[in-house]
């Protein structure tokens, strides 16, 4: 077979770590034919604050397309197409005539637009962002980030008023770079995390436009989830989504109540409403999925601030340990957990409690605490907070869900899963191919599946739900909540 005859398509994967360059083929399955990774660096210039360097983003793309063709000995006419999945809601501005980013790029984590959202939490203007948006008014989305830029950079005004600002999600930055500036364009699923987009009406809204003080005419055209986003290096650019709505894609989860888990940085825990957007409540986000073929998919959402970051912070900054492996089976060859719980609140706690000022702690620690009990400590808090958005959801919806689909990293780890299912009293599904967000946005560009691949189910064997009703009361104590 010539190379020619491979079928070989590209998919760039730029999340809050890194960046992934897949090279794929689909022939008659999608097959995984290598992937190349490069991290880029993490900016925290004070507390609550997190950047990344836009132009070094853009330069590991580059330099991982390059590094792709010279491996396989290819040229770019052998590539069919180039799809990509990225972070959400991390927001670039950049002035358009020069290329040059107006600053460092802030990113989902970052919380410096609290001040923005409680500004316009005091004036009321909560429920009519909730109504037209399905999202709360928090620091996590992008809107409020924006209005900072423009608070705080006096030369966004200016290059606004000239036509010459460029400012959206990481999609639309990576897309007019890789046209040359010839495409100036976003999609459903990216522009929906914005607090600026009626997903409703599938428009950027103006009223929301106004609330946050960000010119309708500044933002990016808005295309449907895979259409014609120009080209790079005369290769087609087919289909763009965010990354947590293409794994909810590449899951297959495509019926109402089918559940996907997104273990990565942070966590996303997504469910399947099709067409269904009338959900508004203060534990559970309505997001787009996706948009094809003129039919808008809906899905409910939990966000969860620390996941991976979470073992990060503990492997990391406080040295626990060095190897996640030997760290789990070190905490949970424990009996139990001690009665040592962490409050995963080192960026705030996301869904369903959405507390972006409470500060983390361990709680329950005595002179028989261990390391390990705080390593385990940590393992069992991603569990919880999964637990207590799946809780909420099935509350929201009316929906019983019985399977829940776990993709990223962290799901390799086999004891997490296990408790995981024995927490959640579900079926966890786990395929053996971590890339699901790659895998959903080529999936959107040409429907076939994945070649090799292999399901493990985790079933409960015991009921842990003890430990997570203490480490709730736990959370609810410190954050003075009061759920039911």
């Amino acid at each position: 077979m010539t190379r020619q005859e491979c079928d070989y398509r590209v998919v760039i994967d730029q999340s809050t770590s890194g960046t992934k360059l897949l090279l794929v083929t689909t022939l008659k399955e999608i097959e995984i034919v290598d992937r190349l990774d490069k991290k880029h660096q993490q900016i925290y210039p004070r507390e609550g604050w997190v950047e990344h360097d836009p132009l070094e983003i853009m330069t590991n793309i580059y330099q991982l397309f390059a590094e792709m063709l010279k491996k396989y000995k290819l040229e770019s006419s052998a590539i069919k197409s180039i799809s990509i999945t990225n972070q959400r809601e991390t927001i670039v501005a950049w002035n358009k005539e020069t290329g040059k980013p107006v600053s460092n790029a802030i990113v989902w984590q970052c919380k410096r637009g609290t001040s923005v959202c409680n500004e316009l939490l005091l004036n009321g203007k909560e429920e009519t962002v909730k109504r037209k948006t399905g999202l709360r008014l928090d620091p996590y989305f992008s809107g409020s980030k924006i209005k900072w830029l423009f608070r705080h950079y006096p030369e966004m005004k200016a290059l606004s008023e000239s036509g010459r600002l460029g400012i959206g999600t990481m999609d639309t930055w990576i897309l007019w770079n890789l046209t040359q500036g010839k495409i100036y364009a976003t999609e459903p699923s990216n522009a929906c995390r914005t607090l600026l987009y009626d997903i409703h009406q599938n428009r950027w809204d103006e009223e929301l436009t106004n609330l946050f003080d960000i010119p309708l005419a500044a933002l990016a055209d808005v295309k449907e989830s895979k259409d014609d986003f120009g080209q790079f290096q005369g290769i087609p650019i087919v289909s763009v989504m965010a990354d947590s709505q293409a794994a909810l894609y590449g899951q297959g989860c495509l019926k109402t109540g089918e559940v996907k888990v997104t273990l990565g940085t942070g966590c996303s825990v997504m469910m399947q409403a099709e067409e269904q957007s009338d959900f508004v409540n203060d534990e559970i986000m309505t997001t787009i999925a996706w948009k094809e073929a003129e039919k808008t998919f809906y899905a409910l959402e939990g966000i969860i601030r620390s996941c991976g970051d979470t073992l990060t912070w503990l492997s990391d900054d406080l040295g626990l340990f060095e190897d996640y492996e030997l760290a789990s089976e070190a905490a949970f060859s424990l009996p139990d957990n001690g009665g040592v719980y962490l409050i995963p609140a080192q960026l705030g706690l996301g869904a369903p409690f959405w507390q972006s000022e409470v500060k983390a702690a361990f709680v329950g620690m005595n002179r028989t605490t261990t390391k390990n009990h705080l390593i385990r400590a940590g393992f069992e808090s991603i569990v919880y907070q999964i637990k207590a958005v799946i809780d909420a959801m099935e509350r929201t919806s009316g929906v019983k869900i019985k399977i829940v689909k776990v993709d990223g990293g962290a799901s390799r780890n086999q004891l997490l899963m296990q408790f995981l299912a024995d927490s959640l009293q579900k079926s966890i599904l786990v395929s053996n191919i971590e890339e699901m967000s790659a895998l959903g946005t080529i999936k959107m560009s040409k429907e076939i599946v994945p070649a090799g691949q292999r399901i493990r189910m985790f079933t409960p064997r015991v009921d842990d739900s003890v430990f997570y009703d203490e480490w709730l009361n736990y959370v609810k104590k410190n954050v003075f909540l009061k759920h039911e």
